[in-house]
């Protein structure tokens, strides 16, 4: 089975651009009213998931006419449309996921939905991606970046023996306690930078 690679767009402010994401990915998912960021960006959604509660009528029948698999779940659940979105995933081989929209000013949303992406456990490599910043949410150990990059690693628990290279200020087997603010701001020296832990778990959060 091969892999596959999935857009997620959510329902808040989205200030990506095109030429920021792929031209074309296996699965798109419109997070209720994140849709819209999709037919915005020139993708046509494979599936439209949540309570449909924001998601604009006419939109939906677009979405329906394209051929979208409509999920609809109940207002009074008690899951965020995103932990819908991600549950939906896992019934997937997993690649890659990318996440767009969800930067409105409702900071329960926004901390929510970090706090969700970060805790998700799968394969693939999870990226939320903003005009300014991407962040990136996995175990993986090197990391493809663009030479004097601003980046941070933000420390999400403990992490035990943390390495940092390729960067201006490498870190070698140091532990690093949770919210610790001393891997904030660090600058790529080349194209990849290798960061890993024994045990912990982190984000890298790179300057666009």
């Amino acid at each position: 089975m091969s892999m596959s690679n999935i857009l997620i767009s959510l329902n808040g402010e989205c200030s990506v651009s095109r030429n920021q994401l792929n031209k074309s990915y296996d699965y798109i998912f419109g997070v209720d009213g994140g849709t819209e960021f999709l037919y915005k960006l020139f993708f046509i959604p494979t599936h439209i998931i949540g309570d449909l509660d924001s998601i604009k009528s006419e939109t939906k029948r677009r979405a329906e006419r394209d051929g979208a698999k409509i999920l609809s779940f109940s207002v009074d659940k008690d899951k965020t449309d995103l932990e819908l979105a991600l549950e939906t995933t896992k019934e997937l081989n997993v690649e890659s996921i990318t996440i767009i929209g969800g930067e409105g000013k409702e900071l329960d949303h926004l901390f929510s939905n970090f706090l969700k992406l970060s805790s998700f456990k799968q394969h693939g490599i999870i990226k939320w991606i903003t005009k300014v910043e991407n962040i990136i949410f996995n175990t993986q150990m090197v990391f493809e970046v663009e030479k004097n990059k601003v980046f941070s690693i933000l420390p999400l628990s403990d992490l035990d023996s943390l390495t940092i290279k390729g960067s201006k200020w490498d870190i070698l087997n140091e532990n690093i306690p949770y919210a610790s603010s001393r891997t904030l701001r660090n600058i790529a020296l080349s194209n990849e930078i290798e960061v890993h832990c024994k045990n912990g778990n982190f984000c890298l959060v790179i300057k666009n």
